[in-house]
């Protein structure tokens, strides 16, 4: 791959630019960067010949952004912007005793929450930051001590311990199985209004693929309901509007609480599993230690098979 130094105009261009870009003044723009304005016209020129072509409209009353130069703007001041968060980020001195977890918003939901008390009870010294955010990134440049995430368990730069498998299933209310009477068998549940997730991940278990995996043949007889968002799927499924495919551990709560139930027992386990995720270029800090033990303790003592 090419250097970035070949492919990018120079640094100080860049800087002079969006400066120039926010102001849309030369003379704004020297004065905020402490140079003169022949300083910013002059990077302004080699940025132009570098990308050889025209960022600015040099009009009577001032200075307008071309299309290209607007382009610019949003990807330069997104890039500098993020990257003085991480300088700022990084050189603060960090608490010794403070954690930062992320997982999906799902996991922390329905899951992690209800349980988190658990932890903060038992180390209540460390100072603990939830972050609800589903991408697989690097961890140790994002600043995140621990995350939880579902799928193969195989990403790069993080060590990745198993947390526990995925079992999915249909789930409703109880208002909803008594409003409909007993499901007779699997191919009864394509008479029923089925809740879809729309836009799934690719690890998602849709309703077309379980009845497959179900050797379930035929589509649904209605159209159901559709969201792009499992907590309001979920919702949907509390309010009684209709079966939705579950996640056994996320709905664990639900089921105990007699919130949900199962219309029909079938259950399908997963390619995936969730792995609690820990980064592997930095040395893992005492608070990352404690968590990661307590979750893969707290999962391993609710697992079905626990004695």
């Amino acid at each position: 791959m090419t250097s970035l130094r070949v492919r990018l105009p120079p640094a100080n261009c860049l800087v002079a630019f969006e400066a120039a870009a926010r102001q849309l003044n030369f003379t704004r723009a020297a004065r905020e960067l402490n140079v003169t304005q022949a300083a910013v016209s002059h990077q302004i020129q080699v940025l132009e010949g570098h990308l050889g072509l025209k960022v600015f409209d040099r009009q009577p009353r001032g200075l307008a952004l071309t299309a290209e130069g607007f382009r610019l703007q949003k990807a330069v001041t997104m890039g500098l912007e993020h990257i003085a968060a991480t300088v700022e980020d990084i050189t603060r001195v960090r608490n010794p005793k403070e954690l930062t977890v992320s997982t999906s918003v799902t996991f922390a939901n329905y899951w992690l929450m209800s349980r988190i008390s658990k932890f903060r009870a038992k180390h209540p010294d460390v100072d603990l930051r939830m972050v609800a955010s589903a991408p697989i990134r690097n961890l140790a440049a994002e600043g995140i001590d621990v995350a939880v995430r579902y799928g193969s368990g195989d990403w790069p730069r993080v060590n990745a311990v198993h947390l526990f498998d995925n079992e999915v299933f249909p789930v409703c209310s109880p208002g909803y199985l008594k409003k409909r009477g007993k499901i007779r068998d699997l191919k009864a549940l394509l008479d029923e209004t089925l809740i879809h997730l729309i836009e799934p991940d690719r690890n998602w278990v849709t309703w077309s693929s379980w009845f497959g995996a179900m050797g379930v043949a035929g589509k649904p007889t209605t159209r159901g309901l559709e969201f792009d968002n499992y907590l309001v799927l979920i919702q949907a499924v509390l309010d009684g509007q209709g079966i939705a495919l579950g996640g056994g551990r996320l709905a664990e709560n639900f089921l105990a609480q007699g919130l949900l139930v199962r219309p029909a027992e079938a259950t399908l386990r997963t390619e995936g599993a969730f792995y609690v995720l820990t980064p592997t270029e930095v040395p893992l800090r005492e608070p990352a230690k404690r968590f990661r033990e307590w979750i893969l303790s707290e999962a391993s003592d609710e697992r079905p098979d626990s004695p």
